[in-house]
């Protein structure tokens, strides 16, 4: 065929790359697209082989419509793209005979890159730590994830070591600690007086997986085998993925030498789940406990999702609270807004001191504050100069009463419960990604708590 020879796959997938990476992060670059290999085309097909069943599913679920589109500009023929996933590589080592014992790796089963949940607060690292996973000691060495406790850095620890466990050398040897393990593992070494063994043992590691290194301050004997350790991992290039609650220049009490190596490599940070990843992160909370999510009214989810997102753990409190609240006291029938506000009014945290505030004064400051009048934020006009002031006083209601989305319609002149949903997502957007709105609707508030 033709577009064999002139021009060739590899310069069309060429091509394509180049297109990808004027568009993409590094990151999801160099994960899902530089290891992909382009193989032969047949008939309209046009075949890459990705180095895993997880790139393959990537590539076509998120990004084969695009590079679909990519193929037809470029060869002017309606190629489409089929993925096939390399085969498993067999062990080069398998003959030699090994000094060292497999280590027990530590590792949760059931914390995997496929389940999960990324959104704009956790990208960034979910894709360096795939990068990480993909090619052990080559990517990003150390890698150095970083973020407050309980959003998703031990997920992503042993996502790594379950991909380097189902994906490499069977005999690679995967470790997952923590800090505080890692000092008590040191401390019966020392005793014993035997910290060679303990060298030894962290000698033959191929991934290193160490969560919580916070812990390793103050503690400066410690922290000088760990130093010892770490370099020798390093330079022999076996994988470390260190994590956090601090970027490493922040780190008090720890040697700068282990400060500096720990910066040494890529750094990335993890915020709390907005709430689009929060709202995910439960449906994803509700499939793994095998239980009916149609049976949960979607407003539910969306208060939780708004109320309880600081981090993952408080939004697997709340559910599980949910859930106790709905056998216990409703016989496990259909989850509604009203049960659910029953279920959180005692650890709803309070909004200030807004216990008397009503709706109607809310659109009266917020009407005050824009020149406007109560009866144009209510009409069905949608020009701008309206929809914005509008929709703020109703992510107020939202979020200031925990008014219902069927209440709040009612409030704004009979409004649908989809489109209340649609203010207050577009104004919790604004809010957070935009400095000019998020001190706009903190100046209304100051003027509500001065009513």
């Amino acid at each position: 065929m033709e577009i064999e020879k002139n021009p060739t796959i590899t310069k069309i997938w060429n091509e394509i790359l180049n297109k990808i990476k004027q568009k993409y992060d590094a990151n999801a670059f160099t994960t899902f697209f530089l290891p992909v290999v382009p193989l032969y085309v047949e008939d309209q097909q046009f075949v890459v082989e990705a180095p895993s069943r997880f790139v393959k599913e990537v590539l076509l679920k998120q990004f084969g419509q695009e590079i679909n589109d990519y193929l037809k500009e470029i060869t002017e023929t309606d190629f489409y793209l089929v993925v096939k996933e390399a085969a498993e590589k067999e062990n080069i080592n398998k003959n030699v005979e090994s000094t060292i014992s497999t280590l027990n790796s530590n590792l949760n089963p059931q914390f995997l890159f496929e389940n999960f949940v990324v959104g704009p607060s956790n990208e960034e690292c979910y894709q360096a730590s795939l990068a990480a996973a993909l090619e052990p000691g080559k990517f990003y060495n150390p890698l150095f994830i970083y973020g407050k406790s309980g959003i998703g850095k031990t997920h992503l620890l042993h996502a790594i070591g379950n991909y380097c466990k189902e994906h490499h050398n069977k005999s690679m040897n995967i470790y997952y600690t923590t800090a505080n393990d890692f000092v008590d593992e040191f401390m019966r070494s020392n005793q014993n007086k035997d910290i060679e063994s303990l060298k030894t043992k962290f000698r033959s590691i191929d991934v290193l997986l160490l969560d919580d290194v916070q812990f390793l301050a103050g503690k400066d004997k410690t922290g000088e085998v760990f130093f010892h350790i770490f370099n020798n991992l390093f330079n022999e290039k076996k994988q470390i993925v260190l994590t956090s609650d601090r970027y490493p220049n922040d780190l008090r009490g720890l040697e700068s030498r282990l400060v500096s190596r720990f910066a040494s490599g890529l750094t990335v940070g993890m915020n709390a789940p907005e709430y689009e990843t929060a709202y995910a992160i439960l449906k994803r909370k509700i499939e793994a406990k095998n239980l009916d999510i149609n049976n949960i009214d979607d407003e539910v989810l969306h208060y939780i999702a708004s109320n309880f997102s600081s981090d993952v753990r408080q939004l697997e409190g709340a559910l599980t609270r949910l859930f106790f609240y709905a056998t216990t006291f409703n016989n496990g029938d259909r989850i509604d807004i009203n049960l659910a506000m029953d279920a959180f009014k005692s650890i709803t945290p309070p909004k200030g001191n807004l216990s008397s505030l009503t709706a109607s004064q809310i659109k009266d400051v917020v009407a005050e504050y824009y020149g406007l009048t109560v009866s144009q934020l209510d009409s069905k006009s949608r020009t701008n100069i309206l929809t914005i002031p509008r929709h703020i006083a109703i992510y107020l209601c939202r979020t200031l009463l925990n008014m219902t989305f069927e209440d709040i319609g009612n409030e704004f002149g009979n409004r649908d419960h989809t489109t209340i949903m649609n203010a207050c997502l577009k104004i919790e957007q604004l809010y957070k990604n935009d400095e000019v709105y998020k001190l706009t609707v903190n100046k209304i508030k100051k003027l509500l708590t001065s009513k």
